[in-house]
């Protein structure tokens, strides 16, 4: 069984390398992997010809993986992020899956690197605490196996015949391609697709606060619009409650002075969400052993909150503008978030 990994970048960076090293280390050996990038770009790849460079133009990432597909000759096509890396693992444990002719697609967890920075994982940290993620922490953490119907391209799977099936990614999507991918695979098969915990890769993050706000704006965004057009996967109460949270917050204070009800109600909810919020933050504090860690988590999550709550508003109201990434012209490392 032939794996073709497709990997989309702007430009080559620090990130891609690490990742062109970890998959060389796979212990599986009948892949291949197609980088696509907006300009033509050489790289020394130790003379393993695995490995494919192809040209696209500043086009939008479901677009490339579309390019990468079209050139791929595997029977399984997989979707990594130049910011991911795979465990050793990785390909032998979906091999594995994939002998059992009806999966047609697998998910896989993208943990927090075990060496990253303390801001990079505490943006980590929050994606994997079920008041910031909900029911999709099984993304960030591995979790029992269960059947899904929506899941990122940072780890995920396709039969090569399944996704030619149902056209590839829709090119009108950013993010969010992934999502309308997985409704088209789901609609066709008529049923969920498969996540294992077992296919690991490691997911840089973002780093805490900036650049992690900037990614969740635009998650949120395209949520909202999601919420609005495909209501199937996305019109879900678990992506309204932060807008509804924000809404909360920002009526309560006037309506409290009107209403000692209110009053009472808006208080008590206050408490109960500062309370999960600190008995989520002791686990992190726990689990790292930094006093910064509290403060950050508290903050962080908080934040994440509003930023997404607030954009997901905007994006169920209005379409969010398709906008790539920047990048610096030396390095080729991403300048926002």
């Amino acid at each position: 069984m032939k794996f073709s990994i497709i990997i989309p970048v702007r430009s080559f960076n620090y990130l891609l390398k690490e990742s062109i090293k970890e998959i060389k280390k796979l212990q599986y050996s009948d892949f291949e992997v197609l980088i696509i990038l907006d300009n033509a770009e050489s790289y020394d790849f130790e003379g393993d010809n695995r490995f494919t460079l192809i040209t696209s133009g500043p086009i939008s990432p479901g677009e490339k993986r579309n390019i990468g597909a079209k050139n791929a000759s595997g029977e399984i096509l997989v979707f990594l992020d130049d910011d991911a890396f795979p465990a050793s693992d990785w390909l032998f444990e979906a091999s594995n899956i994939f002998e059992n002719p009806e999966v047609y697609a697998l998910g896989g967890p993208a943990i927090t690197p075990l060496e990253a920075p303390f801001l990079e994982r505490m943006s980590g940290r929050i994606l994997e605490s079920w008041l910031a993620s909900g029911g999709t922490t099984y993304r960030h953490i591995p979790q029992r196996e269960r059947f899904i119907n929506d899941y990122p391209t940072v780890n995920l799977f396709v039969r090569t015949s399944a996704f030619w099936a149902i056209g590839g990614f829709s090119k009108d999507f950013w993010p969010g391609e992934d999502t309308k991918l997985c409704l088209d695979l789901v609609k066709y098969h008529n049923k969920p697709f498969l996540y294992s915990p077992k296919p690991i890769v490691f997911h840089h993050r973002r780093n805490i606060l900036i650049p992690h706000l900037k990614q969740i704006s635009r998650y949120g965004a395209h949520r909202g619009r999601f919420a609005r057009i495909y209501p199937e996967t996305s019109r879900l109460p678990m992506y309204f409650v932060p807008s509804l949270f924000v809404i909360g917050l920002l009526i309560g204070i006037p309506l409290s002075f009107v209403n000692i009800v209110i009053y009472n109600l808006y208080i008590f909810f206050v408490l109960v969400y500062a309370s999960a919020l600190l008995l989520e933050g002791r686990k992190v504090f726990i689990k790292d052993s930094n006093f910064l860690a509290l403060p950050v988590f508290l903050v962080g999550t908080f934040l994440t909150h509003v930023v997404y709550g607030v954009n997901f508003l905007v994006g169920f109201i209005k379409r969010p503008a398709l906008k790539l990434k920047a990048v610096d012209q030396v390095t080729g490392n991403y300048t926002e978030g």
